[in-house]
């Protein structure tokens, strides 16, 4: 059915309905003992349906397009409903089109009043919709727990910097460390103070800060090295009296000896700016006796100038710090190494190979 064909349907429906309308006014005006008006020539008013039908003059006024004065008004009529749907149980006016109107009525919604409306509170969030995945916490979250021997376990996550630079911080031991490519590092951190203190400084000076109890720390004595960039340290050590390459002897290339000491070495020497340390440790007991050594390797990038670091001493969880700067030979020594020992008790130039 076009556009036009059902206008002119419920415009032909809407005539119906205002005649049985008139006609119920008409009876109910007779039997309140009106008399009704005559049958007139101004009465008569031709419908859409076709043949000129008697309409009484109320009815006529509205469907007659003049204005008001053009057609006179009884004012004994009463004017019809707005909403001239009629009741299911006036038989002159239900029919096929009249219950699709009323249908089609019906599925219009009745909304509530606009000030009734709730209002909308700006600061609470709208959650994602059904099925959305939330966005990762960006973090950082630290996590640090104590483990045997001494060690902190650190857990380190920042997914929304994956591959990033951290730098750790411990009793002024500083190493640089590099997120894998979901942005978590993992590892163990030699304790060198009871409380157990790590902060890290991420990009963007974002930094995450923790402790955990270390109670074992009285039964481990370590000795650490730490340098940067260029600058390059050898941490070795000896115990009970052995002689290297002899049982005893500790090194990067031999990290743990029989009588229970172990070297580690930490930072990520692949770094734009590698912050590097090493540490030894060493049974607290007193039954093992050890020399902590520094070796510095003459090369192409050490030779001719200043090297810089630091070493730190762990003695029952008591820290000593001291400076270490070592003048390297000229560059025609490259391949000697320079060997510092006594470190325990005092630094001491001992010799050069």
């Amino acid at each position: 059915m076009s556009e036009m064909d059902r206008k002119r349907k419920y415009l032909g429906m809407a005539a119906v309905v205002l005649v049985a309308l008139g006609a119920g006014q008409l009876v109910q005006t007779m039997a309140d003992g009106q008399t009704p008006r005559p049958t007139t020539p101004e009465n008569i008013v031709k419908t859409a349906a076709g043949p000129e039908t008697m309409v009484p003059a109320a009815t006529a006024d509205l469907l007659l397009p003049t204005s008001p004065a053009a057609v006179p008004i009884d004012a004994a009529a009463t004017v019809p409903p707005s909403n001239p749907v009629p009741e299911a149980s006036d038989s002159a006016a239900v029919g096929p089109e009249t219950t699709e109107l009323a249908a089609l009525t019906a599925e219009i919604p009745s909304l509530p009043p606009r000030d009734t409306l709730p209002a909308v509170d700006p600061s609470v969030a709208t959650p994602p919709p059904a099925g959305t995945a939330a966005a990762p916490p960006c973090g950082p979250v630290l996590t640090l727990t104590a483990a045997p021997q001494a060690m902190i376990s650190v857990v380190l996550s920042s997914p929304c910097q994956p591959g990033s630079r951290v730098v750790l911080r411990h009793a002024g031991m500083t190493v640089a460390e590099t997120l894998d490519d979901k942005g978590i590092l993992v590892l163990d951190l030699p304790a060198l103070e009871a409380r157990g203190q790590v902060s890290v400084l991420l990009p963007d000076a974002v930094t995450a800060e923790g402790a955990v109890e270390i109670p074992d720390i009285a039964q481990m004595r370590r000795f650490a090295v730490q340098w940067m960039a260029d600058d390059t340290f050898q941490l070795t050590a000896l115990e009970n009296g052995a002689a290297y390459g002899e049982p005893g002897f500790v090194s990067a290339e031999n990290p743990v000896s029989p009588n229970g000491g172990y070297l580690m070495s930490l930072g990520n020497p692949a770094e734009t700016l590698p912050m590097l340390a090493q540490v030894y440790t060493w049974p607290g007991d007193g039954k093992t006796r050890a020399e902590p050594v520094i070796e510095a390797v003459v090369t192409d990038l050490t030779c001719g100038r200043e090297m810089l670091g630091r070493t730190l001493l762990s003695d029952n969880g008591r820290i000593s710090s001291k400076d270490l700067s070592l003048a390297m030979p000229d560059c025609t020594a490259v391949g000697d190494i320079l060997v510092l020992n006594n470190l325990v008790d005092g630094t001491t130039l001992a010799a050069a190979n």
